[in-house]
């Protein structure tokens, strides 16, 4: 029988039903009060009907738009709204698809601007799982376990 990696362990013993706002609701009837907040990416709550239409909206014209091969509007909105706010001097974006994404980004742009190879970390962080990102997370060692930075 296929199972998931033991690796990765879940943090409660809940399994989702469904979820409306800052709850989330389990198999087993139960109502929980979701304090992570999807970890971090439902901010806005659970199925947020703003959030749904506009997710329903976008997947019935173009699902996946990859910026290094087609443009499309909803890039070239962002890109200039984001342009609005961003601090003076701040005027080149890298959209990512994650935080291991971002973080290697990171520690690429890092590297190339200070010519330096060395970064320092906040021991107990987590920075995600691809090779570099884990490389750099000391909130346990199954991360970064048999390979080095």
């Amino acid at each position: 029988m296929t199972r998931l990696s033991p690796l990765l362990q879940q943090a409660t013993p809940v399994t989702v039903d469904h979820a409306a706002g800052s709850y989330i609701y389990g198999t087993d009837g139960r109502r929980y009060l979701d304090f992570t907040a999807g970890i971090g990416v439902t901010s806005t709550g659970h199925c947020h009907p703003h959030v749904v239409e506009a997710a329903q909206r976008q997947i019935g014209s173009l699902i996946h738009g990859q910026y290094t091969t087609v443009m499309h509007k909803p890039l070239l909105e962002l890109t200039e709204r984001l342009g609005a706010v961003l601090p003076e001097g701040l005027d080149s974006l890298f959209f990512a698809n994650s935080g291991s994404e971002a973080v290697e980004a990171a520690l690429r742009l890092a590297r190339q601007a200070t010519g330096r190879p060395n970064v320092i970390v906040f021991h107990g962080g987590f920075h995600g799982r691809t090779v570099a990102a884990a490389s750099m997370t000391t909130s346990g060692t199954r991360f970064s376990a048999g390979f080095s930075p």
